[in-house]
């Protein structure tokens, strides 16, 4: 992994997204501490933000995780002889 790290007093946001092009991660830095991660965007990162942002679809996942824990389990052996494998 290539990263690069800037001090945010020293450079401008275009800086930081040229840097950005070369590197697989730029760290920004506020008086030598980390503050930001900027990371090249794919187009699955569009939709995960916006899933993670929907109270609906976050909802849906807690309710599922809720079931899931609560409801009757299996083991891997009864997984597999019910599929007769």
């Amino acid at each position: 992994m290539k990263s690069a790290t800037l001090d945010s007093s020293q450079v401008s946001l275009s800086e930081v997204l040229g840097a950005a092009e070369q590197n697989d991660v730029v760290f920004v830095q506020t008086n030598g501490q980390t503050r930001f991660a900027v990371v090249p965007a794919d187009e699955s990162d569009e939709e995960i933000l916006a899933l993670q942002s929907s109270t609906e679809f976050m909802s849906y996942l807690a309710d599922a995780e809720r079931r899931a824990n609560a409801g009757p389990r299996k083991t891997l052996q009864q997984i597999r002889e019910s599929f007769g494998t």
